[in-house]
């Protein structure tokens, strides 16, 4: 092992690496597993942690299974207690950084984990797997010091068109913390379909679905593995199934000719009808922090004058002075954000109907709504900075990298490992055209919260559920190498890939 061990031993790599003395560390059946007790008189919150570290430690131990190392499971101990071979996990202040994921190894006859908290302990323990495995079973003496370059880096899946089995969705929550991503977005409701079971209103769910307790048994794993899942209903546009046993909610034009999947969000009854369903998925993911809800393609955004009826709501209904169609809109997702708000979660929208060059907004978008900044394929879309200028965070969705689009629909074409590597960083969002780049270089804003990978199921025959799985393989992996790092660390992709094989990741 070398000064380069970030560059052979793990993806996504580590930030920092020191040689110190002679030697190597190699752990056996009869090492132990320990998670440091601090001495009475700690925070009260600590134990909960200790036991929360302590659970992550002994959830992964299997993983050393194939080194036969750790055989007996993992205990409470002392720096005293720790011998050759050990591996001491401490959760603490990690030396240098504040970062909430951040993670230190020192690695001499025995290993030391400072963690901040479990899911970066996670982290730490899964870098150590994949240096035994990439080098042979056994680690130089040396320090690791690790965090990634932005918070946020996730999976969206489009559970809505398409159906996946709960086993499915498990097995890319495992996937997923291999590479160090940390947050899942559910989308399961769409034009064509309605995939998780409602009790208020079971006659929108489609024929196959997840029932409640699948989808608690999905937020119990995604727990154990320390992922953060957001639960996504689109709305008041995307609603097409939902809707399709009630066309009097339907949004219409002034021709009469409704709009699809679009909501009425001047009639009552069926904005009520939406809120009953935000509030039965804010009660069955009471624990996530974050709440997605839509609201983009809810018309075409350059036709709102075809339907005047939502200028009208706006100044006779809604009271706003000189009120157009888009106060209408806007007001509708503020107030849909206030009710998840004063639930707890913090609450997240598209960003294509938002500060439009082309529209005069009375209302102002709550500040608080963090943005999914996915396209700027029309110029009269508003630039990300103007997102963050407004008090927004973003979260990067770039379509041109990381839409995968069953079918290659819509003029999309299935991303690459080998493109995501050589041509993204977190700071390169959606373009307009050729020559009209938006792009941060680093320092990031501290208002880009991070990135995330999107499969959406726009034709659902076009592949098969293991066909989805082999594509995401390379690109989630390349996605997640940068996001970590931000750098292009290895000659090509062909030598990342090299990388990975050799980390244990195609096992």
């Amino acid at each position: 092992m070398n000064a380069n061990i970030h560059n052979s031993g793990t993806v996504p790599g580590t930030r920092r690496y020191l040689m110190t003395e002679e030697g190597t560390w190699k752990p056996g059946a009869c090492s132990s597993l320990l998670v440091f007790r601090q001495e009475p008189g700690e925070a009260a919150e600590y134990p909960n942690l200790l036991l929360g570290v302590l659970g992550a430690a002994e959830d992964f131990r299997d993983e050393f299974a194939g080194f036969g190392a750790f055989a007996a499971p993992a205990r409470l101990g002392g720096v005293h207690e720790a011998a050759a071979g050990d591996l001491l996990l401490i959760l603490g202040e990690v030396p240098g950084t504040s970062h909430p994921e951040a993670y230190r190894l020192e690695i001499g006859d025995f290993v030391t984990l400072t963690a901040a908290n479990d899911r970066s302990a996670l982290h730490g323990l899964r870098t150590l797997r994949q240096l035994l495995c990439s080098s042979g079973g056994e680690l130089a003496y040396g320090v690791i010091e690790d965090e990634p370059l932005v918070g946020e880096r996730a999976l969206h899946l489009d559970i809505g068109r398409k159906f996946y089995p709960q086993e499915w969705i498990m097995m890319r929550i495992r996937d997923m913390a291999e590479l160090k991503l940390n947050t899942l977005q559910l989308h399961f409701s769409e034009h064509e379909g309605f995939t998780f079971e409602s009790e208020r209103h079971p006659e929108i769910m489609s024929e196959s679905y997840l029932t409640k307790e699948q989808v608690r048994e999905i937020i119990k794993e995604a727990r154990r593995h320390r992922i953060t899942l957001i639960p996504s209903l689109d709305s008041p546009g995307h609603l097409g199934w939902a809707l399709r046993n009630h066309p009097e909610w339907l949004l219409t034009r002034a021709d009469d000719e409704p709009a699809k999947g679009a909501l009425d969000i001047t009639c009552p009854e069926a904005v009520a009808f939406v809120l009953d369903l935000i509030d039965e998925y804010a009660e069955l993911f009471e624990g996530s922090p974050y709440f997605h809800i839509g609201g983009d393609e809810f018309i075409d955004f350059g036709t709102f004058a075809s339907y005047p009826q939502l200028g009208r709501y706006a100044r006779e209904t809604l009271g706003i002075e000189g009120g157009t169609e888009v106060d209408a809109y806007i007001d509708y997702l503020n107030k849909v954000a206030e009710r998840l708000e004063a639930r707890g979660f913090k609450v997240r929208v598209w960003n294509d109907g938002l500060y439009r060059e082309d529209l005069e907004q009375r209302v102002a978008p709550k500040p608080s709504m963090q943005v999914a900044y996915w396209t700027k394929w029309d110029r009269k879309m508003a630039p990300a900075q103007t997102f963050l200028d407004q008090g927004h965070e973003i979260v990067n969705f770039n379509d041109a990298y990381f839409y995968y689009v069953l079918g290659e629909h819509a003029g999309y074409v299935y991303p690459t490992g080998a493109r995501i590597y050589d041509g993204w960083h977190p700071g390169l969002l959606p373009r307009a055209g050729e020559h009209e780049p938006q792009e941060w270089i680093p320092p990031y804003p501290e208002g880009l919260l991070g990135c995330s990978f999107s499969v959406w199921s726009d034709k659902p025959e076009a592949q098969t559920i293991e066909e989805v799985e082999q594509g995401l393989k390379e690109p989630l992996r390349a996605m997640a190498e940068k996001a970590w790092t931000g750098e292009r660390r290895y000659a090509d992709y062909a030598a990342f890939a090299e990388a990975c094989a050799a980390a244990g990741l195609d096992r």
